[in-house]
């Protein structure tokens, strides 16, 4: 049968199931990438240093809101409901998040 369903069997589809595909899409930016790439050109810049440096951010940032979340539940804690304000508990989470944000750059710029 052809492609869609009309006509008799022809032998097209032996031919091509074993053909390789020349082009992948990228399932950030659903462009196409060649299928040797180790990553796209387009997402992680033309030599990957993009991608990682937005991946290091956005792990440190995340540890950071852990770091700065666990900081202002600890001071929180400490100084008692009656006496923190929310100005410097989300400063204290806040400042966490910028911390950790650039020291993942920092460390992904040195690889």
């Amino acid at each position: 049968m052809g492609l869609h369903g009309e006509g008799g069997r022809t032998g097209e589809e032996d031919l091509m199931v074993d053909i390789p595909h020349k082009v992948m899409v990228c399932p950030g930016c659903a462009r196409e990438v060649p299928s040797g790439a180790p990553y796209c050109p387009y997402c992680c810049g033309e030599d990957g240093r993009e991608g990682a440096l937005k991946r290091g951010g956005f792990i440190g940032g995340i540890f950071g809101l852990m770091a700065g979340g666990l900081a202002a539940s600890v001071w929180f804690a400490f100084i008692g409901p009656e006496h923190a304000t929310w100005n410097a508990t989300l400063g204290m989470v806040f400042g966490g998040v910028i911390a950790g944000l650039v020291l993942g750059l920092i460390h992904q710029r040195k690889r």
